[in-house]
């Protein structure tokens, strides 16, 4: 065991993620914690995309439920958006992390290692789900589109 405080590292925010890393924090008042959101936003309200998209919530801002400032301020816990785990190596306890706003990898060390990683929307096959204005919709991405 090494010394020094745990290093936990959470792949993913949002609900699950985010969620993990809070209880993380609870658990373990110590440990060094950090989530690693490949999107723009590490903490929104899900439910609420579809009252985004319909105008009954008319400001972005009514859906973030926490910024990456406010993981840190509130929780001691680092976030750092645009950033994808690409590997886990798990024999030495890295991960391999890719800043997709410059492209450059990094390996990070972990203790503890948490998946969140989300998911993607399977598409049915049914006539016309290729057309122009058919959207999936589970981001504030794909919500601003």
């Amino acid at each position: 065991m090494k010394a020094g405080p745990r290093r936990i590292i959470v792949v993913g925010g949002v609900a699950a993620g985010a969620s993990a890393a809070t209880k993380a924090r609870r658990t373990d008042e110590g440990a060094e914690i950090v989530i690693f959101e490949r999107g723009p936003y590490v903490s929104f309200a899900n439910c609420g995309l579809p009252y985004y998209v319909s105008g009954d919530i008319q400001t972005l801002d009514d859906l973030l439920l926490m910024t990456p400032e406010g993981f840190a301020e509130r929780f001691r816990i680092q976030v750092e958006l645009h950033h994808e785990v690409t590997r886990i190596e798990r024999g030495s306890h890295h991960v391999e992390v890719v800043d997709l706003r410059s492209g450059k990898a990094r390996l990070e060390p972990y203790d503890r290692l948490i998946l969140a990683p989300g998911g993607r929307p399977i598409i049915p096959p049914i006539p016309g789900i290729n057309m122009q204005g058919v959207f999936t919709l589970t981001t504030v991405p794909d919500a601003q589109e």
